[in-house]
């Protein structure tokens, strides 16, 4: 009986909490830059991305990501897609600023399906592995309502694949909707 009345309070405490916390969802798209050998093998490509996040305190947040990107060649019929799973954590750096423009810091982590795709003789091949991978990253929030942001970032994605890393660097713009502000 003590564990179920300590998971109650628990978990009540959590919900009570959760309310007083500011949640967004929004999505981005952008540039997404292959580097090092990956960058041998393929041309830059194009990537979207939604994202949820929880302020658990003014500055902070933690949340998930989900996004998909595709990656050409030179050679027709090959290409290369990553799909990242990731949780998130970001610092904010003046949460409660006076201007609208806010900065922050944070990383990604977690599975990347990396798919590869291909014609061979008339005939087509796909292969996918999962890794884990990281993402740094740096951006820039811009309210423009007290529940709209326009929002930037630089995120170096980095894949620990067997034998060797595949890296890329995304340039991403999109939107942020704020759910209970």
């Amino acid at each position: 009986m003590k564990k179920f009345k300590f998971l109650f309070v628990g978990l009540f405490a959590f919900f009570a909490v959760s309310v007083q916390g500011q949640i967004q969802v929004g999505g981005t798209v952008g540039l997404q830059m292959p580097l090092g050998d990956f960058g041998d093998a393929f041309d830059p490509g194009f990537g979207i991305h939604a994202v949820g996040k929880y302020f658990f305190q003014e500055n902070m947040a933690v949340g998930l990501n989900l996004g998909y990107s595709k990656f050409g060649s030179d050679f027709e019929d090959f290409s290369s897609s990553m799909v990242p799973v990731t949780a998130l954590f970001e610092y904010h750096l003046n949460p409660a600023g006076d201007g609208k423009i806010k900065p922050y810091v944070g990383a990604d982590a977690g599975l990347y399906s990396y798919g590869v795709k291909m014609k061979f003789l008339g005939e087509s091949i796909s292969e996918s592995d999962m890794y884990f991978g990281i993402a740094p990253t740096a951006g820039v929030l811009y309210e423009i309502s007290d529940v709209l942001s326009l929002c930037g970032n630089l995120k170096y994605n980095l894949v620990f694949s067997e034998g060797e890393s595949i890296s890329y660097l995304g340039i991403n713009v999109g939107i942020l909707y704020s759910l209970n502000k």
